[in-house]
């Protein structure tokens, strides 16, 4: 037999093979739980194709609902005068943007000296308490989910949590030189409840389903969260949609992929 026609059939049949058994995964699982050679098996078919998973696989099998949102806006006037001690807008180096009802972002080129005690998150988080104090922002609710770093600039990202899922919509992200805050970003909307429960696809579902963008990646973190969903014509959706989170590392740089938790859809 001709070796390049044999070659061709192996690789037919490899191919094939995979795909009866991602088919296998996805659909013929236990619908009430999620067993340990289930999440082997789905790690076993992503080694297949280069991916690599240093973290725990949810074995989350159960339903949630939208996160809706409060009406309450930022108390400009409160944040101006904590930032500034007047009502300013610009000052010299420092200028503060009010982007909407729910989001600020305050720049400073030349920030006259270190602040004391931004060595950590814990420090970094009492000074933003600090800045935004009185105006029921519950900062503590915050959590460090990452720290960025580019040329001399170190960049701590924080996102709330609720009920112990990350809201990746309400964020804080403060920006360090030297010790000195050039950089904070602020973005907050008062959760009100969730509601409307549905099923969730669980999350080795959504990794094997995506066999053409979940590939030759190291993933390293799994978590479920909620997001904002772009609708077709830019628009955005009131309500916060359960996400699954997926953090890789794609050629020594981490990045995240977002996917609608109820069926698996990629979302920006």
């Amino acid at each position: 037999m001709d070796w390049a026609k044999t070659k061709s059939i192996f690789i037919i049949l490899f191919f094939l093979l995979n795909v009866f058994l991602t088919i296998i995964l996805i659909y013929t699982i236990d619908n009430d739980s999620i067993t340990k050679d289930t999440i082997y098996d789905a790690r076993q078919a992503l080694a297949e194709r280069g991916v690599a998973i240093t973290c725990d696989i949810p074995n989350f099998n159960g339903s949630m609902g939208t996160l809706t949102y409060d009406d309450m806006s930022l108390d400009k006037e409160k944040i101006i005068k904590n930032l500034s001690g007047r009502l300013e807008i610009k000052d010299g180096s420092k200028e503060l943007d009010f982007l909407d009802e729910y989001s600020i972002v305050f720049r400073d080129g030349k920030p006259e000296s270190a602040v004391p005690g931004l060595n950590n998150a814990e420090g970094i988080l009492n000074f933003v308490s600090n800045v935004l104090k009185g105006t029921e922002i519950p900062v503590m609710d915050y959590h460090l989910d990452m720290i960025e770093e580019k040329d001399s600039q170190k960049t701590y990202i924080f996102k709330q949590k609720y009920k112990g899922l990350w809201i990746h919509e309400n964020y804080i992200a403060v920006g360090l030189i030297d010790g000195g805050v050039t950089y904070l970003e602020l973005r907050y909307r008062k959760i009100d409840s969730i509601i409307s429960s549905k099923k969730v696809m669980p999350v080795h579902q959504v990794l094997i389903r995506h066999y053409d963008t979940i590939k030759n990646i190291t993933i390293t973190k799994i978590d479920l969260g909620f997001k904002e969903h772009k609708m077709g014509d830019g628009s955005r959706e009131l309500d916060d949609i359960p996400v699954w989170r997926i953090e890789y590392e794609d050629k020594g740089k981490k990045q995240n992929k977002f996917f609608k938790a109820y069926d698996g859809t990629e979302i920006e």
